[in-house]
């Protein structure tokens, strides 16, 4: 059998980009949706840049300056070793982090591109309850004509705010005219249209997608119009397509296929989002199976009910769109599965 791994497609990456591209939209990748993924990006897109939202990361990009970096709660010093490592872009989403980032720039001379998180209202697949980053539109307003008088502001943008798996909430040139005053659209240099671009899951279906980029063609005229550049910050949109997650068949018994890794070291995201990977050859009729990983662990199922062609031990189970959110845990002393870059 062979050892579970995943395997990352560059021509499946290539046409991830292009789609995005085409539509005439300036990259930056979301590099904490998977790592491997971004490294690949840094080696063979020039092009594209990356929002980063740690610091343990930073070191990762060779080249600082194209790096969007997403404050959260760093002190002014720590600020200021960024500004000096050549990080010049900087996305705040609350006014303490704000202030920060002003006193760096201030003690430091340094200038840079800075953007306001804005909270937009979203939809998206799964349930829950989680934290919006965010100012208020009022807040932003207020905060965006003071900002351009600051010398050490070269560019000053917005990012709207959105979710994973965003599927209806795309009226972006309603939400950018209803939120933002003509005079802060006068201000701006660019708008961030950030992320939640879906991908094709189990009970997803891929019709959506010509409504948004039609919705994304409208807002880059909408804001284009206005001398204003867009960019987009696809996570999942890039990382999950390109990659299939490979394992064996070690045991079954009834309907439950029994596999030789486990979710704890590989799709974590299907027990935090709900995710349901697709699989490679699945049915829409016939016989459902429980694909369950090896850990004794009640939680740890792939799919609940997949149909498949009388599956035997031994087989291959391809799981499609796998890689996003793709890290691992230490439980059980699980490591991760290794990536396989192949065109």
């Amino acid at each position: 059998m062979a050892t579970p791994q995943f395997v990352l497609y560059k021509s499946k990456l290539l046409n991830q980009i292009k789609i995005l591209e085409d539509l005439g939209l300036k990259i930056t990748y979301s590099y904490k949706t998977n790592r491997e993924v971004g490294k690949l990006i840094q080696d063979l897109f020039p092009k594209v840049n990356f929002s980063i939202h740690s610091r343990g990361e930073i070191k990762e990009i060779k080249d600082k300056s194209k790096i969007s970096f997403f404050t959260q709660a760093e002190s002014v010093e720590e600020l200021k070793e960024l500004l000096f490592l050549g990080v010049k872009d900087f996305v705040v989403d609350n006014e303490i982090d704000l202030q920060r980032i002003l006193g760096a720039i201030q003690e430091t001379k340094i200038k840079i591109s800075l953007s306001l998180r804005m909270k937009f209202k979203e939809h998206r697949i799964g349930s829950g309850k989680y934290f919006i980053y965010g100012l208020s539109s009022k807040k932003v307003n207020e905060l965006l004509l003071n900002l351009k008088k600051n010398g050490f502001i070269e560019r000053l943008g917005v990012h709207t705010h959105r979710k994973s798996q965003n599927t209806s909430e795309w009226e972006i040139v309603e939400e950018l005219d209803d939120s933002l005053t003509s005079e802060s659209l006068d201000v701006l240099d660019f708008v961030n249209l950030g992320g939640g671009l879906p991908v094709e899951y189990r009970a997803y279906t891929p019709k959506i997608f010509p409504y948004i980029f039609n919705k994304l063609k409208s807002a880059k005229e909408f804001l284009e119009k206005r001398n204003i550049s867009v960019i987009i910050e696809p996570g999942r949109f890039l990382a999950a397509p390109c990659i299939n997650l490979e394992m064996s068949i070690i045991q079954i018994y009834g309907r439950n296929l029994i596999v030789d890794t486990t979710i704890y070291n590989c799709a974590l995201d299907t027990i935090l989002t709900g995710t349901k990977m697709l699989v490679e050859g699945e049915l829409e009729n016939g016989n459902d199976y429980l694909i369950k990983g090896n850990s004794p662990t009640r939680d740890d199922i792939f799919r609940y009910n997949v149909k498949l062609d009388n599956p035997q031990v031994g087989d291959k189970i391809i799981f499609l769109n796998a890689g996003a959110y793709n890290y691992t845990t230490d439980f059980f002393g699980y490591t991760k599965i290794p990536t396989l870059i192949t065109n």
